[in-house]
């Protein structure tokens, strides 16, 4: 026999409904005759009954409200078990709360019954054949007819209701109803042996008409019943009244929209209601019904029933202006996730054409300010005054008018919102943070005034700021060109170098030359110092207030004389090469190489020349004498020596004061972006403002996060006073190849060791008998090579010597410069120990490197020089100069460095031509690195004088050709 579900309904006590579940056996027409026992998962299995997910739910729901379930679910800790009618008594604590949930429950099963299909039967005797006692479930909900009558004692409430279809309404006792559930609404009535629902009542609604037609409520219990009753009721079905007021809508009256902060989001949004008269729905409201009422005489009652498409019709006004709906928000927005302000600004600006449209527009306000509509405008202008620029202009935002200063803080943090002096808030439009934000970040209040640098000047473009240009500096720089003083032909890239110079000189601004290494940087700046001198003799440059000027009161013709006092800083190892080129490119300037224990300290002294050079630390030690010239220039050269802004160098050097500043370096940021600021602090103080500031606004957002608007306002800052060049860059006005000297200092420990030998080297050699024997010439090789060793590097002589050399502290930096910019360079000596000085510092930095020298293999050297040409990595290669001095293709190179000039140039030559040869693309610069004072300067002198030295220290037999005279020029 099959088998089905059926739950029961017993009324356990008066008005108190509990089911339970029970197992049928059907006959043959599929109706339940035979209760068999109660239901439970194992039980249906057995009677071959599928366990559904709504079967499951019917079984869990009949079991949470088996009368002992109940009582142990509401024991509340109590020692004993409570009974289910203890716990349902008149006037017991909690009954509400246990019928309440006995209620929702059952509802729940009714409606699971409903949508399943499950059998349902009420107070079955299951000894009995349930078939005939099967309840029927209402097709559709009944209708409630509500009355309520105001009397002059009294208001009247009546109760009728119709069936699905009927066309009169019934009274309920007449029906004799049984309430099985109250909530949720509709509850559930039993109704000769049929469930239903009434719609829009909960079962208790029904409760005092099962004895009696109607309800009397006294006058003074009226205004309650309307609070706790009549609305409520009105919300959910049409009611009819007499003896008050009752008004319905059923169409919206209008659109009301206000804007207002998200609750999460830091944001505004657009929030629009639909008004029925007196009451408004907001977008998203589910309720379809609202109603409103006066609880005091004369009472009255309000309902609206909501018409959604009109409401659609009228909210399309808002779509057609921009708007659309934020899911799940009941929002609308110009877009998905817009600035902050967006939508508040939008409505300020739309307001009046919104309220043309019939749109109610609530106005905004924030913590009860409310924000002004007026329409706002910002005049801005700049006064220079000295090495500042000064910010003046006023906010007009209606009847008001706001000085700039006032208002500044608020651009500068990103503060839209300004308090007007009525109370109102001002909204700053967002187009002002966009146009001058960036500039305005980098300026300062000090009192009344907004001030910028002006070196800043360059972030005022594009914001329509008219800032006055600085005199003629621009025709001037265009029009420079070399006057006869310069001994030499600049190249294109040079000229537009100088004129760039030239450019920051009328500007009275610093600049950085930041060209790559080779490209003529001092010649560039050699260039704009002539151009600075040949102007002192047209017009004297103004004095900084609080300077010096030693000369005064001057003479007549002093203007005429005047020196250009300009003072170079620069390593110990460029001194002699400042001067060489000095004399060489400008030999009408009266150059000083102040430096030394014999130096001159004597500022009176010191201001009578062009140009006075002077290392970082003698200049760092003569800080009180340069402070008290009036210098018109300072240059420093590989200027990332100040790098450190905390070292006494930056600290010392900034203190100096001149009219025009040029700092010179190949990599102006080596390790960070606090590099940088060290270098703008001293050529234009105050350009990226303290260190703190930077490192806040731009190291930690650039280097930390990668912020590109930073990045961006940094090179608009930084860029009109940084010119870097590169190789490639200006490779059309290069020469294919570009040989230059380099002259090397000796350390003091190093210059009394070569001192040391060469006085024993000419005691020995000079004025010696027997000058063509071979242990004669013997003696002058092992002389003059011990004399070359120590010219490079002490140690190569003398391996216990643990002091520095010139050259090789002066090579690596210059390497180091070429490793940064990416490039290759090929290092050639004739002395293997001296590369091995090379090999060990860069093995000890873990830079890659090739290598070759006359003991590695063949078939090694092919797989070097493979490495070098195709490893971008290994950017050097060092080769002792015999070894690989012919034979090799090393056309990856870009830079060339001797360490050692060899007696016989053309060695030189057919090194550098290992990477300056058929099959290279671009420029190849050659380094010839000398120690001065020592016989590698005179090699030099002689290789130029005579294009070969007279004789090879070892000819193609082993011999030696050289006369007395050239010894004697080379030991003294």
């Amino acid at each position: 026999m099959p088998s089905a579900i059926l739950v029961n309904l017993f009324e356990y006590r008066t008005g108190l409904w509990l089911p339970k579940a029970y197992v049928v056996g059907l006959d043959q027409g599929g109706h339940p005759r035979t209760v068999h026992q109660t239901a439970t998962a194992a039980a249906l299995a057995g009677y071959g009954i599928e366990v559904s997910p709504a079967i499951r739910r019917t079984l869990q729901l009949g079991e949470e409200l088996r009368d002992k379930a109940l009582a142990e679910r509401f024991r509340r800790g109590a020692r004993r078990v409570p009974t289910l009618a203890g716990l349902i008594r008149d006037g017991s604590k909690g009954r509400e709360e246990v019928i309440r949930y006995i209620h929702v429950r059952t509802a729940e099963l009714l409606s699971l019954c409903h949508r399943e299909g499950f059998f349902v039967t009420a107070n079955l005797d299951t000894r009995t054949s349930p078939y005939p006692h099967l309840l029927a479930f209402a097709p559709r909900q009944w209708e409630a007819r509500l009355e309520f009558e105001l009397e002059a004692s009294e208001m009247i409430y009546r109760l009728r209701l119709r069936a699905p279809g009927g066309t009169g309404v019934q009274v309920v006792r007449h029906l004799d109803p049984r309430v099985i559930t109250n909530r949720p609404s509709p509850g559930w009535i039993l109704l000769d042996r049929q469930l239903l629902q009434v719609h829009g009542l909960r079962g208790h609604a029904l409760r005092p008409f099962l004895s009696r037609d109607e309800v009397r409520i006294p006058r003074e219990e009226v205004g309650r019943y309307f609070r706790e009753f009549i609305a409520r009721a009105a919300r959910a079905q049409r009611i009819a009244v007499k003896g008050f007021e009752l008004e319905e809508l059923d169409a919206p009256t209008g659109l009301r929209l206000a804007v207002r902060p998200h609750p999460f989001e830091e944001r505004y949004y657009l929030y629009p209601e639909f008004r029925y008269g007196e009451l408004a729905f907001p977008l998203g409201d589910p309720e379809p019904v609202g109603v409103s009422y006066s609880p005091h005489p004369p009472y009255r009652l309000f309902r609206a029933v909501r018409n959604l498409e009109k409401e659609g019709a009228l909210l399309l006004q808002l779509e057609q202006s921009g708007l659309q709906a934020v899911a799940g928000t009941g929002a609308l927005s110009l877009r998905p996730e817009p600035g902050a302000f967006e939508n508040l600004a939008w409505l300020l600006a739309s307001s009046d054409r919104l309220r043309e449209a019939g749109i109610e527009v609530v106005p905004p306000s924030s913590d009860g300010q409310p924000f002004a509509g007026w329409e706002s405008s910002l005049e801005l202008s700049v006064e220079e005054r000295g090495d500042w620029l000064d910010l003046q202009g006023m906010v007009i935002a209606g009847p008001h008018r706001i000085p700039f200063a006032r208002i500044f803080r608020f651009l500068q943090r990103g503060e839209r919102l300004f308090p007007l002096p009525d109370g109102e808030l001002l909204l700053l439009p967002e187009a002002w943070f966009a146009t001058y934000g960036p500039a305005l970040e980098m300026a300062r209040l000090e009192g009344p005034n907004v001030r910028m640098a002006r070196s800043q000047a360059p972030l005022l473009v594009g914001t329509g700021i008219p800032v006055s240009p600085p005199g003629n500096a621009g025709r001037l720089a265009a029009a420079y060109a070399p006057g006869t003083a310069l001994r030499a032909t600049l190249r294109p890239y040079q000229l537009a170098g100088a004129r760039w110079l030239v450019k920051h000189y009328h500007e009275r601004l610093g600049a950085c030359l930041a060209d790559d290494m080779g490209l003529g940087k001092t010649l560039q700046t050699i260039a704009v110092l002539l151009y600075a001198k040949e102007r002192i003799g047209q017009a004297e440059a103004p004095v900084t207030p609080g300077q010096i000027d030693l000369f005064a009161p001057a003479s007549g013709d002093e203007h005429f004389l005047r020196p250009l006092r300009a003072l170079v800083v620069l390593p110990a190892s460029l001194v002699f090469n400042w001067s060489s080129e000095l004399r060489k490119f400008a030999p009408s300037l009266e150059v000083l190489a102040n430096v030394g224990t014999k130096r001159i300290r004597d500022a009176r002294v010191l201001g009578r020349y062009d140009v006075v050079l002077t290392t970082y630390q003698t200049a760092l030690r003569d800080l009180g004498i340069y402070t008290q010239l009036d210098l018109e220039y300072i240059v420093l050269d590989e200027s990332q020596q100040i790098k450190n802004r905390q070292s006494k160098v930056f600290r010392g050097l900034n203190e100096l004061q001149a009219r025009h500043r040029i700092s010179l370096s190949g990599t102006p940021i080596e390790n960070s972006l606090s590099d940088l600021w060290s270098q703008m602090q001293f050529i234009n103080p105050g350009l990226l403002r303290g260190y703190a500031f930077f490192k806040k606004s731009f190291i930690t957002p650039i280097e930390q996060h990668d912020d590109a608007r930073k990045k961006e306002q940094l090179r608009q800052l930084v860029g009109p006073y940084l010119l870097r060049r590169t190789k490639a860059e200006v490779a059309p006005d290069l020469p294919d190849l570009d040989v230059q000297i380099f002259y090397c200092e000796m350390t003091p420990a190093q210059r009394r060791r070569y001192e040391q030998e060469r006085s024993a080297a000419r005691n020995a050699l000079l004025g010696t008998a027997g000058a063509e024997t071979g242990s004669y010439k013997l003696l002058v090789i092992q002389a003059l090579t011990r004399l070359r060793q120590i010219a490079n590097h002490p140690v190569i002589a003398d391996p216990g010597y643990d002091k520095d050399s010139g050259k090789f502290a002066e090579a690596i930096e210059q390497w180091d410069t070429v490793r940064r910019s990416g490039q290759k360079v090929l290092i050639f000596s004739s002395m293997v120990r001296h590369l091995e000085l090379f090999r060990d510092h860069l093995r000890q930095l873990g830079e890659p490197f090739a290598w070759i020298t006359g003991g590695v293999p063949a078939d090694q050297r092919a797989a070097e020089v493979e490495r070098f040409q195709t490893d971008p990595a290994v950017q050097t290669f060092l080769i002792s100069i015999k070894a690989g001095g012919t034979g090799l293709n090393l056309t990856a190179a870009d830079y060339v460095f001797l360490l050692d000039p060899w007696w016989n140039p053309t060695t030189e030559d057919q090194a550098i031509a290992r990477a300056h040869r058929i099959g290279r693309s671009g420029n190849v610069f050659a380094r010839k690195f000398l120690t001065k004072d020592t016989l590698e300067e005179k090699i030099h002198r002689l290789q130029q004088r005579k294009k070969r030295l007279a004789g090879e220290v070892i000819d193609g037999r082993g011999g030696m050709e050289f006369d007395a005279e050239e010894l004697e020029f080379i030991l003294t």
